[in-house]
């Protein structure tokens, strides 16, 4: 099950692990956009337990904590550099005093490189495995400046190569023609699935690489009807583009959904965590899922899921009948 990221053909494990929430607790655009107080302890150990156990690619942003998920990441790698690949983002701009990122960005050429050279220092390395824009929604007139912005870096030697976080899946493909991007970062899970961006992935080479691959957590089976989640959760603070929580409640629809598939997820004596990572693998062959963890336990859940590998044709067209009748 082994992977390469995309084109770059830098070798990562099947599995990622999500450093959003080991940023703590910040605000985008006035709202709480952290998964409440996180033990740095528990973070450091449980990246420590996913290298000890073969998983090398972590994903990070410089606006998660605004900076201090880096700085975590940076310290749990001490000594371990050499052992990870490490993917961070740019674009959003943000106050690290006051912790709050804004819905402006910045792609210009000086502020990439002002970002990179910031993330570089936060995460006490000479180099990015992946740089990747953090914008989703980019005209074509900067996605073309970003490009050769990026490609000045990677002729340096400062980052190794990049890649874009969107859902645009049209101007993803402009990206993929013009550039020599490994990796599209998007949105896939047993809930929301996205074929058309893993087709453009499949068709030039790039490493899919899967955000909210629990959908935010509801996948864990922890959460039901009478969940709520506090405004200082990302799931609970009000941002519209939560799919899976309301007013910090788990959305019925998909709840249901959940129920309806939970037992061919649970198969051969797999968590839920660990079904729904499956079901991603048995999606494609360019996947990467990146979940989040906040404690060393759940990292090892995580990584658990690789000894047992992708679902089975069967079950993955038996769940796609049951959701696509839903």
């Amino acid at each position: 099950m082994d992977r390469t990221l995309g084109r770059s053909q830098i070798p990562v494990s099947p599995l990622g692990l999500g450093c959003w929430a080991m940023g703590g607790n910040f605000t985008l655009d006035g709202l709480s956009d952290g998964w409440g107080e996180v033990d740095e302890r528990e973070s450091v150990a449980g990246i420590h337990a996913a290298l000890d156990r073969g998983v090398n690619f972590f994903d990070t942003a410089d606006v998660y904590g605004t900076g201090h998920s880096e700085r975590v990441l940076g310290r749990a790698l001490k000594g371990r550099r050499h052992e990870a690949v490490i993917a961070t983002k740019f674009g959003y701009t943000y106050d690290e005093t006051t912790k709050e990122v804004f819905t402006r960005y910045n792609v210009t050429p000086d502020y990439i490189r002002y970002a990179c050279e910031r993330s570089l220092q936060r995460l006490d390395t000479d180099y990015i495995d992946l740089y990747q824009i953090h914008v989703g929604g980019l005209r074509l007139d900067e996605v073309e400046t970003v490009i050769d912005a990026l490609n000045g870096l990677r002729q340096e030697g400062l980052i190794r190569t990049y890649g874009w976080s969107t859902w645009d899946t049209a101007n993803a493909e402009l990206f993929a023609e013009r550039s020599e991007a490994a990796a599209i970062q998007h949105v896939l899970n047993v809930l929301s699935d996205d074929k058309e961006m893993l087709s453009l992935c499949e068709r030039y080479g790039l490493a899919s690489i899967n955000n909210t691959p629990l959908a935010m957590g509801l996948l864990s089976g922890k959460f039901n009807q009478d969940t709520r989640f506090s405004d200082q959760d990302v799931r609970g603070s009000g941002h519209d583009w939560v799919a899976y929580f309301k007013d910090g409640k788990a959305i019925p629809s998909f709840l249901a959904k959940l129920e309806a598939v939970r037992e061919i997820l649970t198969s051969e004596d797999r968590t839920l965590v660990q079904g729904a990572l499956a079901w991603i693998w048995g999606r494609s062959r360019a996947a990467i899922p990146i979940p989040g963890f906040k404690t060393r336990r759940q990292a090892e859940e995580l990584i658990g899921a690789i000894a047992f590998g992708p679902l089975t044709a069967g079950q993955m067209n038996e769940i796609e009948g049951i959701l696509g009748s839903m």
